[in-house]
């Protein structure tokens, strides 16, 4: 179902769809910006987070290879990316657990924030909240779709629903790191590389956008692509729930 039954010519208005829903004034949002993160909460918070994007990386692979041809580039460019541009020691998965470790340091610092002492290994013992693991149940659905006979019924065309599930990702990732780089500036880690990822995600989103516009101008598939859009950001709301509900595990009573 399109947005109040309009028709869209460009993809654009997609930033103000996500930007208005309610996963992007979820309360996740609020508690990482306005309150300091322990460390038990930056790493649980961590843990969880990696998660999600560990299967995200994995859809992405599956995506490009459901693309059109024309559409497949837009896809690459982000999966490059995430596996460090050709030097796997630069994968965004090795920086979050640098990330990590670096947070479960010991070192003495003046700040607060970092005085707090784990017991090692407690990264290992951090579990994947609920919410967290809905979401990863969930949104395959949207990366990967199967069209029921509803979907026939609308005339929906797969590749695009997982175009709108891209999209919707792509534009909350930099919100969701944006809030995130704020948690860690107690620790003096806000300008670690994991954190380029503000740089990296602005530029996700626009190739993104430009893989809806592809299916909007090729296929007249604005309705598939908000389809997938809306039920992934329907989706994000679990997986806000869930890191929230991992910050929240380890607040200090």
């Amino acid at each position: 179902m399109l947005l109040n039954e309009v028709v869209h010519e460009s993809a654009e208005y997609l930033k103000e769809l996500a930007l208005s829903h309610e996963c992007a004034s979820h309360p996740l949002f609020v508690r990482l910006k306005n309150r300091p993160l322990s460390k038990q909460q930056a790493v649980a918070l961590l843990v969880n987070y990696d998660a999600h994007a560990s299967l995200l990386r994995r859809l992405l692979l599956t995506a490009a290879a459901f693309m059109p041809e024309p559409a497949v580039g837009f896809v690459i460019e982000n999966v490059r990316n995430e596996y460090g541009n050709g030097d796997y020691g630069a994968c965004h998965q090795g920086l979050l657990r640098d990330l990590i470790a670096k947070v479960s340091s010991e070192k003495k610092t003046d700040s607060k924030a970092t005085q707090e002492v784990l017991e090692p290994g407690f990264s290992a013992s951090v579990r994947i909240f609920s919410g967290v693991r809905k979401y990863i149940t969930k949104v395959v659905t949207y990366y990967k779709p199967k069209l029921d006979r509803n979907c026939k019924k609308h005339g929906y065309f797969a590749p695009a629903i997982t175009a709108g599930a891209i999209t919707a990702t792509e534009i909350m990732a930099l919100e969701e790191f944006k809030a995130m780089q704020k948690g860690f500036i107690d620790f003096g880690l806000a300008e670690h590389p994991w954190f380029d990822h503000v740089n990296v995600e602005c530029e996700h989103s626009e190739e993104s956008l430009a893989l809806a516009q592809y299916f909007f101008d090729e296929y007249n598939a604005s309705a598939s692509v908000e389809f997938g859009f809306q039920k992934t950001l329907a989706i994000n709301v679990h997986l806000y729930d869930g890191l929230l509900e991992a910050i929240n595990r380890y607040e200090d009573k």
